[in-house]
């Protein structure tokens, strides 16, 4: 708060004009990419807006092209980007806005006649992500916090086969989640206050009336969810039991059956399939070392892996997830699986050794591959100083913002990738143009915005004439952008 206020009092100093506001949104809604809404609980604001606004009630802003300024030059204090989605008006974060205009307009719900501010120039001071991954990083104490994740994680496990790294911008998944959740109690109590219950609350209490739950727990982290979701779990496992059979085929040559392509493939029911192990085309495919970029759980390094044992091939000698996030029971839950695995290939009297899946917990860009490739090397193999291109491949199953960089780094090193981008984030990278041919008929090309999901795979297609694309059967986002590096 205090940082807060220090800024508020440089934003006044810096103008002699205009009314600052500094509070908390408590609501927000988009119309698309040149109007948006939100409501302010104000902490701090000039003595007449909150006359104007009677200081009990939130104050509604509007986001108009027409009267956003922005930002004067790149030292400003007021530097945030008109927002064209809600996820850019994050719900509990603390803000500091330019007012201009009051408008008078009348409320569709209630009728009533309400004051809403036009807002110039904005800022965000506190944004709930950026707080929970700073609570919730396991380098503040990397004695002890770090440690103590790491070894709930391999605790009456064999560490050889299963073990995390902590990078940079490690995080404590329970502790991120539980700081996320912090942040939207306060900003849903204090929306409670001011503009009372919600509809689904009000709902809520009719049909439980006696519940002491001021939110529905079924609706409490739509919010948090929100940003980072992708589906529920059923969809998540079967893209990666999909992608992971794709991957085999379209890499290693190992053919799967229906059922695995389908998303159908049971991996309890592993039996032996002589008709595969005697197919020794992928004998000679050099082991491969994959890299599961932003994998979270570890879904795709672990269907490789059994999808792998199930063909009764070698092709992949081992998984490196690398994502900042560490969750306690995702380890454990690996293991478990492949131990299984393990002792059902024994019964087949395979001699075959089972894949590793390390963790490297960090975040992944192109100028920290390097880093993490020597990470991963085991110390008996400390030679192998750089990505081998026959022997490394990438992967991303919608990875969010690292899409671009694992591309990048693959073009850069000369290695396979594969991945299947999602999410543009257009506000991240304002940056990005394609060409195209312009419209006025002269044979000209003109650069455009990448502006929605056609355009970015335009765009991530464009960096190198080696990339190819493949549509996957599955919901969603299913375009594979992927690169082979043959042998010599």
């Amino acid at each position: 708060e205090k940082m807060a206020e220090k800024e508020l009092s440089i934003c006044e100093d810096n103008e002699s004009n205009g009314h600052f506001i500094q509070g908390l949104i408590i609501g927000r809604r988009s119309l698309g990419r040149n109007l948006s809404f939100a409501d302010i609980a104000i902490t701090q604001s000039e003595a007449d807006v909150d006359e104007a606004n009677n200081n009990d009630a939130p104050i509604n802003i509007i986001f108009t092209r027409q009267s956003f300024v922005g930002p004067k030059n790149n030292v400003d204090t007021l530097n945030e980007p008109f927002p064209t989605k809600v996820s850019s008006l994050p719900f509990s974060a603390s803000i500091i806005a330019r007012l201009g205009h009051c408008q008078k307009v009348k409320s569709k719900i209630s009728g009533v006649i309400e004051d809403v501010w036009e807002v110039t120039r904005w800022k965000i001071t506190e944004h709930p992500k950026e707080m929970a991954e700073d609570m919730a990083s396991l380098l503040i104490d990397s004695s002890s916090k770090a440690q103590n994740e790491v070894d709930e994680q391999s605790s009456k496990h064999e560490t050889n086969s299963s073990s995390v790294i902590i990078g940079s911008g490690a995080m404590s998944c329970s502790d991120y989640l539980k700081a996320r959740a912090e942040a939207f109690e306060v900003a849903s109590k204090r929306k409670q206050q001011l503009l009372g219950p919600t509809k689904d609350q009000t709902r809520l209490k009719k049909t439980e009336p006696n519940t002491n739950s001021s939110i529905h727990p079924e609706n409490k982290f739509n919010d948090i969810d929100s940003e980072f979701n992708h589906g529920g779990k059923q969809a998540k496992a079967k893209r990666a039991k999909i992608f992971a059979s794709w991957i085999l085929e379209t890499f290693f040559g190992i053919q799967m059956s229906t059922d695995a392509m389908m998303g159908s493939i049971q991996h309890d029911r592993l039996i032996c399939q002589p008709c595969q192990s005697n197919d020794t085309s992928a004998e000679h495919t050099p082991q491969m070392h994959v890299f599961d970029v932003a994998g979270g759980k570890g879904h795709l390094s672990l269907e490789l892996i059994l999808h792998q044992l199930q063909s009764l091939t070698h092709a992949i000698s081992r998984c490196t997830i690398v994502d900042p996030v560490v969750r306690k029971s995702d380890a454990k839950k690996r293991q478990s699986k492949l131990k299984k695995a393990e002792s059902r290939l024994r019964k087949q009297n395979d001699d075959g050794v089972v894949a590793s899946i390390d963790h490297i917990a960090t975040y992944f860009t192109k100028d920290s591959f390097p880093e993490i490739y020597t990470q991963s090397i085991p110390n008996d193999d400390l030679e192998e100083s750089r990505p081998i291109p026959t022997t490394t491949l990438l992967l991303g199953l919608h990875p969010d913002e690292c899409t671009e960089d694992i591309l990048d780094a693959a073009l850069e090193h000369n290695l396979s990738v594969a991945i299947i981008p999602c999410c543009l984030f257009s506000y991240l990278y304002p940056s990005r143009t394609i060409r195209r041919s312009s419209d006025g008929g002269d044979g000209k090309d003109e650069e455009i915005p990448v502006r929605d999901y056609n355009d970015f795979l335009h765009y991530l297609l464009d960096k190198d004439e080696s990339l190819q694309l493949a549509t996957l059967p599955f919901e969603g986002k299913n375009k594979v952008i992927y690169r082979k590096v043959e042998s010599v």
